[in-house]
């Protein structure tokens, strides 16, 4: 298959820079995975020691050259870092769920506490009173301790007396309280408050004033916090729903932005957290396309030089200035200096990615090579081309032939040439008619 190819380049050079900004990601991500877990106290010195140290050993993989590890292995840190941030913050709300529940438990215990106390007529300070009427932990544990003293003194509860000091263990207050069954809990009262701490654990919401309103529906009469609780259902709601996709834009336009730094592009200084939803949408928008024209631009232009730069080694001449009429013309002719009469085009679109290349021969005044010798040009241009793949392989690129013709199947392309002085064959093959190769 030695006729005319279309081929797909990929450069050493394209490669690194994809690597380097997926690295950049992974530290955006680091950055940012460290900044939540710090503010909710959900990491360790440990739990980030860990992870700096899978982020060298990926920056490792770019400095051994191991470009496809590291293009496999990025993403998925990317990945468990966001996941692992998540079930950080899920146990984070689990321990928050079981101090409400105890405290719930406590001001309970508070208020069956205070009334066996009033019913034992056991004289109490008013501090202690009011103390126990808000459930107030160190209030439980002095009444806990006068219903212990009065339980042994008085007659009137000889039994509890007589069971505290059957020889069973006595009984710590926290083991008492721990002990305690939980009143049921109200469904919607608990989801709202798991909402307002997710809220807080993501941060940028003011949620005080749902709180407030929470507590308030909490000791509310029934027909009162029903309507409290049905308000803050839909702002909770909305607010979170909000806040998910705030947060989940914001972590995708630092992960766009670490790449765009390292592309050399102009960061934007804005603060993120003054952007709505649409604006973050559109940044994320126009700075990937940023990422992606820089990187485009290089890319294209390491293609050409490595293509020019192969052939060149394989004896077609190639001088300085061809890349740039390549990319003003699209089409460039080489001739082979070993064999003056044949040379190859090399055409391409912007970005240079895929390249056609074909061999031709050059005719001058209507005469050039025998086009019984063009099969053995094909054929030589076939070894160029294998050559030509080793070569960039060897270099960390490569070249992949995407579509090609089998030899003989077109007749082989002739390119008039003018002879450059009287007497000159058509071997000498000069410049192209009405364009310069220069």
């Amino acid at each position: 298959m030695s006729g005319p190819k279309v081929v797909r380049i990929v450069t050493r050079e394209e490669i690194l820079e994809i690597c380097q900004g997926q690295l950049a990601r992974v530290d955006a991500a680091l950055a940012e995975w460290t900044r939540i877990g710090r503010r909710n106290d959900c990491i360790d010195d440990d739990a980030l020691a860990t992870a700096r140290h899978r982020r060298d050993s990926l920056a490792a993989l770019i400095a051994a050259e191991r470009f496809t590890e590291l293009q496999k292995q990025a993403p998925r840190e990317e990945e468990f870092l966001r996941d692992d941030m998540q079930r950080r913050l899920a146990i984070v709300a689990a321990e928050q769920a079981a101090a409400r529940s105890k405290e719930r438990r406590g001001r309970d215990a508070a208020a069956t506490l205070l009334r066996r106390l009033r019913a034992l007529e056991v004289p109490l300070d008013p501090e202690v009173t009011t103390a126990l009427e808000r459930g107030d932990a160190q209030a439980l544990a002095t009444g806990f301790a006068i219903l212990a003293d009065a339980a042994v003194k008085g007659d009137a509860v000889h039994g509890l007396a007589k069971s505290l000091s059957d020889g069973s263990p006595a009984s710590s207050f926290s083991d008492w309280l721990a002990a305690q069954p939980a009143a049921p809990a109200d469904p919607a009262i608990e989801r709202i408050f798991g909402r307002i701490d997710e809220l807080e654990a993501i941060g940028g919401v003011d949620t005080s004033g749902a709180r407030a309103r929470l507590e308030e529906a909490v000791a509310a009469v029934t027909a009162r916090r029903r309507l409290l609780i049905d308000g803050l259902e839909v702002e909770t709601g909305r607010n979170l729903t909000d806040a998910r996709r705030r947060a989940s834009l914001r972590a995708d336009l630092l992960l766009v932005r670490a790449e765009l730094m390292a592309a050399g592009g102009a960061v934007p200084e804005d603060s993120l957290e003054d952007l709505s939803v649409a604006a973050l949408e559109a940044a994320i928008a126009s700075e990937r396309a940023a990422v992606d024209a820089l990187r485009a631009g290089r890319a294209a232009a390491a293609r050409r030089a490595a293509v020019l730069e192969g052939l060149a080694g394989l004896g077609y001449e190639a001088t300085e200035g061809m890349s740039t009429a390549l990319v003003e013309n699209g089409r460039l002719v080489l001739r082979s200096a070993a064999r003056p009469d044949y040379g190859i085009e090399v055409s391409s679109v912007a970005g240079a990615e895929r390249m056609q290349m074909r061999p031709v021969a050059f005719e001058a005044g209507g005469v050039g090579p025998d086009p019984g010798r063009d099969r053995d040009a094909e054929t030589i241009w076939c070894g160029d081309v294998s050559t030509l793949q080793d070569a960039l392989a060897a270099a960390g690129g490569g070249l992949v032939i995407e579509r090609a013709v089998p030899i003989g199947a077109t007749p082989l392309k002739r390119i008039a040439v003018e002879r450059r002085a009287a007497g000159v064959t058509s071997a000498d093959a000069p410049a192209l008619k009405g364009r310069t190769l220069r």
